[in-house]
Formats: structure tokens, C-alpha cells, sequence
């Protein structure tokens, strides 16, 4: 069988460096959260227990002062895990 004879340079040896590259990468943005506000009202009774968990939450973290709205998403998180049987149960103590 005949030999082709290799003619030129491999494709191989012309790979693009990066300090030879003349394209600059173009950055992804992450999309934007957008923040909707949320108001709802608390009784003073659950007021206290909001600002009382916030206070023992920062006793344990003295670097970061976490807000009331980051102690609200937390619980958000939890009641996710939560079964809807204890979230009822939990609801008809609060009621009543």
C-alpha cells in the first residue's frame, strides 16, 4: 500500500495559545433577582418571638448581624422540608 506523504503542519501544532489568543471572553451576567416587597402583620406576641429568635441567632454568629427578614427566609426554607401535617398543626396552635 502507498504512503501518503504528511504535508504542512499538523493540526495539532497551530493550537491557540492563550497568550496568543487575540478573542476576548465575553462574561455571563447572572440574571437579576428581582426583590418584590411583602408585607404582612404580626401580632405583638409574634413580633416578640421574631425579634427573640433574632437575638439568639446573633448571640451565636458575633462576625454577622442577621436581620429579621434573614430569620423569615430561614424558616421559609425549613417549612419547605416541613410535612404538611405538623405546618397544620403548628397553624391551629398559633389560631387558636
Amino acid at each position: 500500500m502507498a504512503k501518503k506523504k504528511i504535508v504542512g503542519q499538523s493540526k495539532l501544532s497551530k493550537g491557540v495559545t492563550p497568550a496568543s489568543s487575540t478573542t476576548s471572553l465575553q462574561l455571563v451576567t447572572p440574571p437579576k433577582t428581582t426583590l418584590q416587597p411583602t408585607s404582612f402583620r404580626l401580632t405583638p406576641e409574634d413580633k416578640e418571638r421574631l425579634q427573640g429568635i433574632t437575638s439568639n441567632v446573633n448571640e451565636l454568629s458575633p462576625n454577622k448581624k442577621i436581620s429579621e427578614t434573614m430569620i423569615v427566609r430561614a424558616l421559609l426554607f425549613n417549612g419547605i422540608k416541613m410535612k404538611p401535617e405538623k405546618l397544620i398543626r403548628a397553624i391551629r396552635e398559633v389560631i387558636l
